[in-house]
């Protein structure tokens, strides 16, 4: 459980960074008693952002905490498909070059693309087939979803638990090209849409 223990300690800190000194501790309340029951920490999940929506009641603020609170792909996968990206920009200067090489390890990266001066990522599904048979938004959850945890929601999480991922592609971003990332949330299951979409804009790299 040392992977829960370790986005405890980051919300907890990132709650009383953004929200207050001692909220922080009130939000994760009770997952020390937490097993590796899957089902279970989603359900104290959705309990624990809604004492973050109590306790942090500025939508930007609580959008910063869950960026922060995120899994880190150099935590997951190393650091060598990220500096490989960084030394093709430093070689290269081109945007459409290292989104290119990108794609072409789609497996760690996906596919990202241009729209309107901003680089686009849309989620894959986890498993298409199952995405393609479903029938109703929990089923297309289920087989699209990459988080266990929301697959595994009884109750639904909120929105803004997609941000989540939006810091997974901040990471990669800024690992890359060394500037800072804005990731916003434009399309997610978690909001009844078809797929998960996030537009990253990147200061002096693309429009930002």
């Amino acid at each position: 459980m040392g992977w829960l223990a370790d986005k405890m300690r980051k919300w907890r800190e990132s709650t009383d960074r953004h929200g207050g000194t001692g909220k922080g501790a009130r939000v994760v309340e009770g997952w020390e008693a937490l097993t590796d029951d899957l089902g279970a920490i989603a359900r104290w999940s959705e309990g624990a952002q809604r004492r973050l929506s109590e306790e942090v009641p500025d939508a930007e603020a609580r959008r910063l905490i869950m960026l922060e609170r995120s899994c880190v792909f150099t935590e997951e996968f190393g650091d060598e498909d990220i500096l490989q990206m960084r030394v093709l920009y430093r070689e290269t200067g081109s945007l459409d070059t290292v989104l290119a090489a990108m794609r072409d390890n789609a497996g760690r990266f996906g596919e990202p693309f241009i729209e309107e001066g901003a680089i686009i990522e849309i989620r894959r599904p986890r498993d298409p087939e199952a995405l393609a048979a479903a029938c109703s938004d929990a089923e297309r959850l289920a087989a699209a979803c990459y988080c266990p945890l929301a697959r595994e929601s009884r109750n639904g999480l909120p929105l803004e638990y997609c941000c989540c991922s939006s810091g997974w592609y901040k990471g990669i971003y800024e690992g890359i090209f060394g500037a800072p990332a804005d990731v916003s949330v434009e399309e997610s299951l978690l909001n009844g849409d078809d797929r998960c979409r996030f537009v990253i804009r990147i200061r002096g790299v693309t429009g930002a």
